[in-house]
């Protein structure tokens, strides 16, 4: 009847005009914003998303810095009367500024999550030049402008580019300096975090080791080194709760009004963000309606109204699938959670290394924490001590956005980009995992160390710092991890962007346009950047104004040039890679680099030069060689009829010699090459097209076998033996079955086996030499090295040294008297992506 009661209390002081109005406006904010789409005005929306943010953003940072300045007196004087004990502050400071340091020395600056970064930062590119607070898809910077020829809505909030923004005039529209304000925010996050609990709890002790816990996860310390919005969050989520006792102990209109402003900043870190917004609120209640004013009113309004960008992107994309796959997002919540500590309680790698940037005992300290602290909620209970329980409750309420999370995408952590969602529960996590360890601390020292001793202050800090150096340590004896960069080291996009901006340090400063699958990405750094599909449909002018306009034009074959084995399976992306492939054919290139990333596939680097005016398809065609009594007959098509083809020329050559070379002239005709021009074995045939410049528009490679003098094709016989690790061999094909590629060249005849492999020809003694090509095939790029051993009889002939993807070699060797011919391929330790060619083999 007594909580009946002061409910019916409270309701009473908002029941003024002031207070319904607040009421009726704060929830009619988001009401009409979520249901403006469903009742025909998506577009207002769209617009409002795109324009609104910006002007409201920076009302509610002057309104808050006003607020700041005029309660400036009110907050040093409760600031001093929530501060600790001297030495437990300095304690604080000290490993704030030891955690960051170790961040800042051992883990290199970088994205850690490619795209949903780089949307943030082509976001903050679109307010500084267009003040629009939509994605900038694609972009050309000129003369201090940003045209982005194609943008659209953000799925993501705004505050984090907002904070890009406000930074770009000091800074430099080259976002690179982010990195540091992130890494700032390391030791901020931590002392706020420790403030808060401090001025919450009176527990110095609990609010150290819960801060220090939560700085000493490896995946909190890779987002403070990256451009995540996840280390915004817990600085803000820290600074919210540090405010909400202020607000909650002073209480007045001003510091709710300023709560309010500060939590609807929170509330644009992440749109499950707003979820976390009713714990405050529900325990806000008692103290915003103890009287008939305008603290509550002020309060609800102020939260709505700024609040609205995060509101209008989620009315805006209601309903959207942001991830799917194989755990799709709704339904899987369970599923997702019992994934997610299988994850973070994952054992350490065969080599010691830590599997996933968790630490086990982190989530196993949590476990006993959440059975500690609902032991203190019921037990304190009976005392009439709330404390605790008020504690849980508002914990319980405060991670409705966690379920949210994991119900709004595929918050499988199995995806290693989803792993950052955790940094949105690791707070809560830290604090309950903390309670155990204070508390057994507080308690040895009390009841062994220093009973009834007035020095029991002093050895808490004591024993506090002990058990820090020893949770330290074992973060910091990772440390070869971190420098490896353990987390996300399989997304292939942040390893993509990684090689690409180191290749463009190296190069001299110029106005530079990439033609890329994700332009966002460059735009985000202030470099223009287009789509394949964007350049394809230019016209003739229109390319060559972008070609002049701009200093270079590059175009990158990157992940989404490449087949479907390099997408996660439970990831909702799809890729095309014909559109590639269709570029490459329509438009003129000249290599500069290739980049190996994975086993899949290489980011490639290349000078756009403008629409080809042929199809290379269309230029040349040759027919298989036919042979007669004294001459091997080649048919040779030539295929552009057009006037302009006959300024090009075609030339043949045989074995690196050329056997004809004449003007183009559209046509079939023959060549015929003499018997005596043929060697014995594989003949090399190049066929090519050049146009008046020598600049080769086409070109075929093929090889022709003649079995004179006794020369065998070792891939038309039978072997005597093989084996191999993985797989079965393949006869004119690679390991899977493919056209056998090494560093882009195709070939017809070989073997395509798998290292470790040994395969046994029986010779027979009769004859003189063996030769042939090798490589790893392109169809599998991550291998470790593989080196090949010839052996005549057991005894090696010819050794090769560990060779990469990308490398194309030659081996000969001499076997005459040999009898048994054994080939092995051979890993340099792991046998991964060893996918092995043996080209054109033969004996003579």
């Amino acid at each position: 009847m007594k909580i009946k009661n002061d409910i019916l209390a409270l309701l009473k002081n908002l029941a003024h005009p002031a207070g319904i109005a607040g009421v009726v406006i704060a929830l009619a904010i988001p009401f009409l914003v979520y249901l403006a789409p469903n009742i025909g005005h998506k577009e207002t929306i769209r617009q409002l998303d795109l324009n609104l943010p910006i002007p409201l953003f920076c009302v509610q940072f002057a309104l808050a810095i006003v607020l700041v300045v005029v309660l400036n007196k009110d907050f040093r004087e409760w600031f001093r009367s929530i501060l600790p004990a001297k030495a437990f502050s300095i304690m604080a400071l000290v490993f704030a500024v030891a955690v960051s340091i170790f961040a800042a020395t051992q883990i290199e600056a970088r994205h850690r999550v490619q795209s949903d970064e780089s949307v943030f930062m082509s976001v903050a590119q679109n307010m500084f030049y267009n003040h629009e607070s939509g994605t900038c898809n694609q972009g050309l910077f000129f003369d201090g402008k940003l045209q982005c020829t194609s943008k659209s809505n953000s799925f993501k909030t705004k505050g984090l580019s907002f904070l890009y923004f406000l930074g770009m005039p000091l800074f430099g529209s080259d976002l690179h300096w982010i990195f540091n304000m992130e890494l700032l925010m390391l030791p901020l996050s931590f002392l706020l975090m420790f403030l808060a609990i401090v001025a919450w709890t009176r527990q110095p002790l609990l609010a150290f080791f819960a801060s220090l816990l939560l700085a000493l996860q490896p995946t909190v310390l890779f987002q403070y080194r990256a451009m995540s919005v996840e280390p915004l969050y817990i600085f803000l989520s820290a600074l919210s709760l540090l405010v909400f006792k202020w607000a909650f102990d002073r209480n007045t209109v001003k510091h709710w009004a300023l709560l309010a402003l500060i939590l609807a900043f929170f509330a644009q870190t992440r749109q499950e963000t707003a979820f976390c917004l009713f714990a405050f609120i529900i325990f806000a209640l008692p103290k915003l309606l103890d009287n008939k004013d305008y603290k509550a009113p002020a309060f609800f309004v102020t939260l709505s109204l700024f609040s609205v960008p995060a509101l209008l992107t989620i009315s805006y994309f209601q309903g959207f699938g942001f991830q799917g796959g194989e755990y799709e997002a709704h339904g899987h919540f369970i599923e997702d959670l019992l994934k997610n500590w299988e994850i973070m309680t994952k054992p350490l790698n065969d080599n010691g290394e830590l599997s996933n940037p968790f630490l086990s005992y982190f989530n196993y300290l949590f476990a006993l924490g959440v059975a500690y602290l609902l032991f203190r909620a019921f037990y304190d209970l009976r005392k009439k001590n709330f404390f605790y329980l008020e504690v849980l409750a508002f914990l319980a309420i405060y991670h409705l956005q966690t379920y949210v999370i994991l119900e709004n995408v595929s918050g499988d952590f199995g995806i290693e980009i989803n792993q950052r969602y955790s940094l949105v529960m690791l707070p809560s996590m830290a604090f309950v995992a903390a309670l155990p360890i204070a508390h057994f601390v507080e308690i040895i020292v009390k009841t062994s160390i220093a009973p009834n001793s007035k020095n029991a202050g002093r050895f808490t800090v004591i024993a506090a710092i002990v058990v820090a150096a020893v949770l330290s340590g074992w973060t910091a004896h990772y440390k070869a991890d971190f420098n490896k960069n353990i987390m996300y080291n399989r997304n292939h996009l942040t390893i993509e962007e990684h090689e690409i901006l180191g290749w463009l340090k190296e190069q001299p400063a110029k106005n530079r346009l990439f033609i890329y699958g994700r332009p966002w990405h460059f735009v985000g750094y202030g470099i223009s950047s287009i789509h394949y599909d964007q350049a394809r449909k230019m016209s003739e002018n229109e390319i060559n104004d972008l070609t002049k306009k701009y200093d270079e034009v590059y175009y990158i074959r990157g992940l989404d040039c490449w087949d479907s084995q390099t997408y996660h399976k439970k990831a909702v992306e799809h890729r095309i890679a014909t559109t590639c492939d269709v570029f490459e054919k329509e438009m003129e290139l000249e290599g500069v680099k290739n980049f190996l990333i994975t086993n899949n596939y290489w980011v490639q680097i290349a000078r756009f030069l403008g629409r080809k005016s042929y199809d290379p398809s269309k230029i040349l065609t040759v027919s298989a060689p036919r042979t007669t009594d004294t001459t091997l007959v080649l048919g040779i098509e030539l295929k552009d009829p057009r006037p302009e083809a006959r300024q090009w020329m075609f030339k043949m050559e045989l074995n690196n010699v050329a056997v004809i070379e004449k003007q183009y002239e559209a046509g079939i005709f023959e060549i015929n090459v003499t018997n005596d021009s043929i060697k014995p074995g594989y003949n090399k045939m190049l066929y090519t097209v050049m146009d008046q410049n020598s600049k080769v528009l086409g070109s075929i490679e093929d090889y022709y076998f003649d079995a004179k003098n006794g020369a065998l094709a070792l891939n038309g016989v039978q072997f005597e033996s093989h084996k191999q690790a993985w797989g079965s061999l393949h006869t004119n094909a690679s390991i899977e079955g493919n056209k056998m590629t090494v560093n882009g060249k195709k070939f017809k005849y070989g073997y395509g086996t798998h290292a470790a492999s040994e395969t046994i020809f029986n010779l027979e003694g009769k004859f003189n030499t063996f030769s042939m090509q090798y490589g790893l095939d392109d169809e599998s790029l991550c291998s470790n090295g593989v080196k090949i051993q010839v052996l005549g009889d057991d005894k090696v002939l010819a050794e090769t040294e560990f060779f990469k993807a990308g490398f194309l070699g030659t081996l000969a060797t001499d076997v005459k008297d040999v009898q048994k011919l054994t080939i092995k391929s051979i890993a340099n330790g792991s046998i991964d992506c060893a996918h092995v060619d043996l080209i054109n083999p033969e004996v003579k």
